[in-house]
């Protein structure tokens, strides 16, 4: 069956005819994500967008279908500009796939019941921490990790957005955090480990 052409940008990449468009996802809303079809679908793509400006996790690349990598998720490099898409930033994602050989292999990825649970918080003192994910149980303060300097680590459940909350402050001013993310529960035990990383490495510079 063909792909439906109506509703959907086009790209013209090395003489192939490629659609692209972008949709919300179906349970978080605040993620998109662009889709890359070749007109033959013999390539389908699909990249979530506003990943680069997110220093809390490593983009990522969802492969579809691909005649040189097999279906899955795969880490995304370098960072592009992704907030906006227009023809210049597909390009560029197509140009990541043809650079593959074929060698990446995809991210495993295991879900976890209790995303906290092999988290190292460093020299971080847990003064609060929920273990039972199950819903009944999600809600807004989950988890919060003290450190010196004043920075606080919090985590929670925010049920307006369907999603996940991690906010880092300094000096108990929430008003103002020293960086914030919002994030799904696939992506919360990487961020968190990213953001334990940010302290411990803005503790050691100030030291």
């Amino acid at each position: 069956m063909a792909v439906s052409h109506k509703g959907k940008r086009k790209i013209i990449y090395k003489d192939k005819l490629y659609l692209w468009y972008i949709i919300p996802d179906d349970d978080y809303d605040f993620l998109f994500y662009l889709k890359i079809i070749s007109d033959d679908q013999t390539l389908y793509l699909s990249y979530e967008t506003d990943q680069a400006n997110n220093l809390f996790i490593q983009p990522k690349i969802g492969i579809v279908k691909s005649e040189k990598l097999k279906s899955g998720r795969y880490k995304f490099s370098p960072r592009i500009q992704d907030k906006i898409f227009s023809n210049y930033n597909v390009r560029l994602i197509l140009d990541w796939h043809d650079s593959q050989d074929g060698s990446a292999i995809p991210e495993v990825f295991k879900m976890p019941k209790n995303p906290f649970e092999h988290i190292d918080f460093k020299s971080g003192t847990i003064v609060y921490i929920v273990k039972d994910f199950s819903r009944s149980n999600l809600k807004s303060d989950m988890l919060e990790v003290s450190y010196s300097q004043n920075y606080l680590l919090i985590a929670g459940w925010h049920g307006s957005e369907r999603g996940y909350h991690i906010t880092i402050i300094k000096n108990n001013d929430d008003k103002n955090p020293v960086a914030e993310t919002h994030q799904s529960f696939f992506e919360l035990e990487e961020a968190i480990t990213s953001a334990v990383t940010m302290i411990e490495n803005w503790i050691n510079e100030k030291g």
